[in-house]
């Protein structure tokens, strides 16, 4: 079985380094990196992820934009959005936008765990149970209400 593919996208290229890193570390899987959200879609196009990091605030195209245009393209991919502007405007916006799950960069702990959770094949009984509740904010995250 291949390694799970994950893109991380992000313009801080140290960033990508550590979650590089980070993924590493945790277990075997491909990572792919892209610096912006117009790169992301073109890395996307061509490399196929089962996941997708996503900042929020990026140059030339911002993470919101990206993820809606990445989800035309490519409804079964889900996008985790990773982000230091962690508000409850952007909570609603990310659901909007088709975003699974936003974790806070400064609680970045569940990261993994959350990747892992989205990798998760889905049997039915899961399916049908999380029908209506496709969005999640990581528990550990700060609260919007």
């Amino acid at each position: 079985m291949p390694s799970p593919r994950i893109l991380i996208v992000d313009d801080s290229a140290l960033l990508r380094s550590a979650l590089c890193g980070l993924f590493s570390s945790a277990g075997n899987y491909e990572i792919i990196q892209a610096e912006d959200g117009k790169n992301a879609i073109m890395m996307a196009e061509q490399q196929r992820p089962d996941v997708i990091v996503m900042d929020f605030a990026m140059p030339a195209m911002d993470g919101l934009t990206a993820t809606r245009e990445l989800l035309k393209r490519m409804p079964n991919v889900p996008v985790l959005m990773y982000t230091m502007h962690y508000t409850p405007q952007l909570v609603t916006d990310a659901k909007s936008a088709g975003v699974k799950k936003l974790i806070s960069k400064s609680e970045g702990g569940n990261l993994i765990a959350a990747v892992r959770d989205l990798l998760s094949p889905v049997d039915d009984a899961n399916l049908k149970a999380s029908m209506g509740s496709e969005f999640t904010e990581v528990p550990g995250t700060r609260s919007t209400s």
